[in-house]
């Protein structure tokens, strides 16, 4: 919802229906936006993975069809749990960071529009 909300302020940056000022805020919250859709996308997906390898632990099988589907590089095939696991919890704590930032990013700019009296 805050991706629109910045695509939507940077728009109307551009069409000059607010000030210009706000349109690289606008910009890079759809660009936060949109890195943050990624991430959850491929939280999920791990998610599903690692539901999927509980109920059938081989690992050489479920790396042979990650490869045949072009999901997984030849060089992390063949990685223990651990690795694995480590990877899934590096994705989720930076769409954390990416959830968080989409947050606070409007709020401050909203404080210093309004600190500079709303131009």
């Amino acid at each position: 919802m805050l991706t629109l909300a910045g695509a939507i302020g940077a728009v109307a940056a551009l069409v000059g229906t607010i000030d210009a000022a706000l349109l690289a805020p606008g910009l890079v919250a759809v660009a936060i936006g949109l890195w943050c859709l990624w991430l959850g996308l491929r939280v999920d997906l791990d998610a599903r993975l690692f539901r999927r390898l509980a109920c059938s632990p081989d690992l050489a099988a479920f790396d042979a069809a990650m490869r045949t589907a072009g999901l997984l590089p030849p060089e992390k095939a063949g990685r223990p749990l651990g690795a694995r696991v480590a990877g899934a919890k590096r994705l989720l704590r930076l769409q954390v960071i990416a959830a968080v930032a989409q947050i606070v990013l409007p709020i401050a700019v909203a404080l210093l529009f309004i600190g500079e009296g709303g131009r």
